[in-house]
């Protein structure tokens, strides 16, 4: 079984019998470790359990045909098919339960659902007790506990990749507007139940864009991040950071990140030189690095100088070569 070494959220912990064998980190487990099959199983059938609706849409989606709608066939069917898809019928059955969505909206309360996704104990919220929200609840120990790479996501109802709560909550700041909107499907993308690390890396791109093309280059048309990148290149005098530094808050370190982004982006035309698929570490930086970078555009921590010259500059300037 593969494995993927990922910081835990409770890092100083560990077992009785590993305390002195110096193994700073937990191992996450990509897929379903023999310990999980069974009380994944268990968990999936239960929660199924008389929902005959729901059965045959997850069925229907899963292209499994049943003779009967009964949890335990359907549950049956995916395991002798792959018992690797029942990850897969777990993230269906849970994003298309109507019930889930109902407790969610109607007994989550929107205040409730980011602490619920981000917290990983909160000793003073209890879900009602049989709801559907608390065997997702219960579905999200399980995960942790048999060390899944994977955790709810409560706000799409759906699985992702465990991620940092700290790394979490800073790139959910960043998630509003256009560039929100490219940011979630970037992190969509890259911790899904299915990486698509080259759509990822686009959206990320978007993302920054969406950002900064307002801020930097407002009165041109079909301007790129390597405009953006390009013009506060040539014209760095003119821009500042709100961290003044020991540089007076030079934008020559925005550069450098725009930069790394925007010529990381290996998979951008397709058949050129140096094209190869975007990998998923790759993804997986890109999108912490947009995240930052919009919070910055956004958050009117680029800006103009205040002293001197303050004219526009060549904004619409055609990019060079390597900012097609």
């Amino acid at each position: 079984m593969g494995a993927v070494v990922i910081v835990n959220e409770e890092p100083d912990f560990q077992p009785l019998s590993q305390r002195d064998t110096r193994l700073p980190q937990d191992v996450l487990f990509d897929g379903i470790p023999e310990h999980l099959m069974s009380p994944l199983t268990e968990w999936v059938t239960n929660y199924l359990h008389g929902a005959t609706k729901l059965v045959q849409r997850v069925a229907l989606r899963m292209r499994l045909p049943l003779e009967t709608l009964e949890a335990h066939q359907l549950v049956d069917a995916v395991i002798t098919r792959d018992p690797q898809e029942l990850l897969d019928l777990v993230d269906m059955t849970i994003h298309l339960d109507l019930r889930l969505r109902w407790d969610l909206d109607v007994l989550g309360m929107e205040e409730n659902l980011n602490e619920a996704s981000l917290a990983d104990w909160i000793p003073e919220w209890k879900w009602p007790k049989g709801s559907r929200t608390e065997a997702l609840e219960q579905l999200g120990e399980l995960l942790a506990d048999a060390g899944s790479a994977f955790q709810i996501n409560w706000r799409e109802r759906c699985l992702n990749r465990r991620v940092d709560i700290t790394v979490a909550a800073a790139a959910e700041r960043a998630m509003t507007g256009l560039p929100g909107q490219h940011l979630r499907a970037a992190w969509k993308a890259t911790y899904g139940r299915h990486p698509d690390p080259a759509k990822a890396y686009d959206e990320a791109i978007r993302a920054v864009e969406a950002a900064a093309i307002p801020v930097v280059l407002p009165n041109g048309t079909r301007e790129t991040l390597g405009k953006v990148r390009s013009h506060l290149r040539d014209a760095q005098d003119k821009w500042e950071l709100v961290i003044e530094g020991t540089n007076g808050g030079d934008a020559a370190p925005l550069v450098a990140m725009i930069e790394l982004l925007w010529f990381g982006h290996v998979a951008r035309h397709a058949g050129g030189p140096g094209f190869r698929p975007q990998r998923q570490d790759e993804a997986q930086m890109a999108i912490h690095l947009a995240s930052t970078l919009v919070q910055w555009f956004t958050a009117d921590a680029v800006r103009r100088r205040t002293q001197g010259d303050s004219g526009q500059g060549t904004e619409t300037a055609d990019a060079g070569p390597d900012d097609a």
